[in-house]
């Protein structure tokens, strides 16, 4: 009778703990729950995450590609830009017309022995060839685009050339003994008497600087100025003193155009003046022509 009696006082309260035991397990289990959820989303963020920096890497490897890409490009253009510019130094040559302020007529050895006319012809014509070499491409720092060359050029000029004729005494010009000398026959004529002819030329050896402007060197254009040079003439005949050198200064200007590649083509005009004449003979003058030019 007391078993039952205790039986039954004690079978509420093991429903009681019963019903606790399932509310907890049931709370363990919705906690279990969430942490799954929160771990799922946080794999999910990774995954996500992974991506975002799978993609910002693929993007930063595809921005690099075109990068490098565009500045070959770049380089390309510039070796281009380079190419049609051509290399700064140039070998070049020259021809045109020169023309002395005066001419050598009346001289001794180029009419004392001419009947008719004279050697005072101050026009002809000139050939040459010379050097650049590049010194700077911005003037040293002070003026981009400004190249300075050293030019070293050498020109030959031809002004004249007539045939003397002694052979009757009396004519103008003419004394007893050069007759006496052209009647003797072509191995005295060295002498300049007689039919000798006389070529009346001179040549130039010229250094100076040229100031090239690049600015238009995308048209393939380049004018340049040449401020003073030094120039030594040499004449052919002698002068009345029998001298044939002469310093003097030189001046010009020009432009010179590309034409492909290291290939250049230009015109000059230039003009040459000494401090006085070489006994008697002026060698002050001008020229202007054209010239090509190879850059190397």
């Amino acid at each position: 009778m007391v078993t039952a009696v205790a039986v039954a006082a004690l079978a509420p309260q093991q429903a009681m703990a019963d019903k606790h035991a399932s509310k907890g397990t049931s709370a363990q289990a919705d906690i279990e729950k969430r942490l799954q959820m929160m771990e799922d989303e946080m794999r999910a963020l990774r995954s996500e995450l992974a991506k975002s920096r799978a993609e910002a890497k693929a993007d930063a490897k595809a921005t690099a590609e075109k990068v490098s890409a565009q500045q070959a490009q770049v380089d390309e253009k510039l070796s281009e830009v380079k190419t049609a510019k051509g290399k700064k130094s140039l070998l070049f040559f020259r021809g045109g017309f020169a023309q002395n302020d005066v001419g050598r007529g009346d001289e001794l050895l180029t009419d004392a022995a001419y009947i008719s006319g004279d050697n005072s012809d101050n026009q002809g014509w000139y050939i040459g060839a010379g050097l650049d070499f590049n010194l700077t491409d911005n003037a040293w720092g002070l003026l981009n685009d400004v190249q300075v060359d050293g030019e070293l050029l050498f020109e030959y000029k031809k002004f004249s050339e007539l045939k003397k004729n002694c052979a009757v005494a009396g004519a103008a010009a003419c004394t007893p003994l050069q007759v006496a000398i052209n009647n003797q026959g072509a191995g005295l004529n060295t002498l300049g008497f007689g039919n000798d002819s006389v070529t009346v030329t001179q040549f130039t050896l010229s250094a100076a600087p040229k100031i090239k402007f690049n600015q238009l060197s995308s048209l393939g254009i380049r004018p340049w100025i040449m401020p003073v040079g030094l120039a030594l003439h040499v004449i052919s005949p002698p002068s009345d003193g029998v001298t044939v050198l002469n310093p003097g200064m030189v001046f010009g200007g020009g432009m010179e155009y590309n034409i492909w590649g290291d290939l250049w083509a230009g015109f000059d005009a230039r003009y040459h003046l000494t401090a006085g004449d070489l006994d008697g003979t002026e060698t002050d003058g001008f020229t202007a022509g054209g010239y090509v030019g190879f850059g190397f």
